[in-house]
């Protein structure tokens, strides 16, 4: 039991840790937008670079925050009906969406983006969205991380259920 213990607070911490840090990517997205939207519309010189680096900022910031955003319990849910449920139906719907889907689904997800990211690192992938031609093989390898730091905060946060079942099925 104590290595599910440290191993849950091992990725917990990751994940809050990543999620964190990510946060700070909106302030050269927001700063990089104002500066382009300025530019275009007093300036009438609209940049070159500030549409593919916000694309991949954004992205960055998003992906970055999904295993943050699984341990705070901040994903969007429909609570239609899963809020009239006990708090012990609630677990056992929860634990069996992670076996059944989001592990699963996760699993695909990163062995497909580790070969995308790989062939991306290989040839030095660049966008042909514009002329500015920036790398993008970095984002491209950002995501298989992404994906296993998303995986490994899904089994942390089965094993907490799986705990509280043991315990009776109380609040989480």
């Amino acid at each position: 039991m104590n290595i599910i213990n440290k191993y849950i607070r091992c990725i917990d911490k990751v994940s809050d840790w990543v999620g964190k840090i990510a946060c700070w990517i909106i302030v050269p997205l927001v700063l990089g937008t104002v500066y382009d939207v300025f530019m275009r519309y007093v300036f009438q010189a609209p940049t070159k670079w500030a549409y593919e680096m916000t694309w991949m900022e954004y992205g960055a910031l998003f992906m970055l925050g999904g295993a943050y955003g699984l341990l705070h319990k901040i994903h969007v849910r429909v609570d239609v009906l899963f809020k009239q449920y006990p708090e012990r139906v609630k677990l056992w719907f929860d634990a069996v969406l992670y076996v059944v889907v989001f592990l699963p689904l996760f699993a695909i997800l990163i062995k497909s983006s580790s070969s995308f990211a790989a062939e991306a690192c290989m040839i030095w992938e660049v966008s042909a969205i514009s002329y500015w031609q920036p790398y993008i093989w970095p984002i491209k390898t950002l995501m298989p991380v992404v994906f296993i730091l998303m995986f490994l905060q899904a089994i942390s946060e089965l094993i907490k259920i799986v705990i509280q079942l043991k315990k009776g099925g109380d609040a989480v």
